[in-house]
């Protein structure tokens, strides 16, 4: 038997469209994807009536067909005509600043019963929120999953200080670059969970789903004592969220 062709993408993107079939988000429906670019093969090979792409970083050409349009576009001001059935944002509400318009415009741009679905992260306030992702002069990629660095360190120190650890395995253009990164990239809205699951349960959506996605790691319990003094909040071991929002 023939695989399906959305199994060719990474697996962070099979797992939720597999969440968004199980859910009948697709089967003719008019979908909008936010922060990413699905090919149209793909999306075609999940019988949705329409698929739109909106990410502000797009530099490819824009393309349209009456099933298929990808715009260089944020979701705090994309402008369009029509409404949609379904919202798919996979690993991209992390990187919204302003998210909070981004969550009350999606709702405008939502036939009634109409859905969301999101998975992101690593959420800032978990042990790898720095999301890093650099690639050194090599050519090779250091990311938040292969970085030598302490867990939950974008939170404990200063840029300084992470600059002195990375120097420990990096050259100092890299530990430079990549702390810098760190603190002073508009990459990410650098949210904690608290902020995400605030802004959800304030917003005019239904809440079918908010959950974790990936296994949680807690700090250990003198770490846990320094970052809810520091930060006033409690969680910092959500890794992912996922979550369902009905119009």
């Amino acid at each position: 038997m023939t695989e399906p062709l959305y199994k060719n993408l990474p697996v962070w993107q099979q797992n939720h469209i597999e969440c968004c079939i199980e859910d009948n988000l697709f089967k003719n429906k008019k979908v909008l994807e936010v922060g990413g670019y699905t090919k149209y093969e793909i999306t075609q090979s999940l019988n949705v009536k329409s698929w739109y792409c909106i990410d502000p970083k797009y530099r490819g050409a824009c393309i349209h067909s009456n099933a298929f349009k990808v715009f260089q576009a944020s979701i705090l001001d994309f402008d369009i005509n029509e409404k949609f059935d379904t919202i798919i944002a996979t690993n991209s509400f992390e990187h919204v600043n302003g998210l909070a318009a981004g969550i009350e415009h999606m709702y405008s741009l939502l036939n009634d019963g109409g859905k969301v679905s999101a998975l992101l992260g690593p959420i800032w306030s978990c042990h790898k929120g720095h999301h890093v992702w650099y690639t050194q002069e090599n050519g090779e990629l250091i990311n938040f999953n292969n970085i030598k660095l302490d867990d939950w360190a974008h939170l404990l120190y200063s840029q300084e200080e992470i600059k002195e650890q990375l120097l420990k395995n990096y050259d100092e253009k890299s530990a430079s670059d990549i702390s810098s990164w760190i603190f002073e990239t508009d990459f990410l809205n650098k949210m904690f969970y608290d902020d995400y699951k605030k802004l959800i349960e304030s917003s005019k959506f239904n809440i079918l789903e908010f959950r974790d996605w990936h296994k949680s790691k807690m700090p250990p319990s003198n770490i846990q004592k320094i970052l809810e003094e520091k930060y006033n909040r409690k969680n910092f071991s959500t890794v992912s969220i996922k979550m369902l929002l009905e119009k």
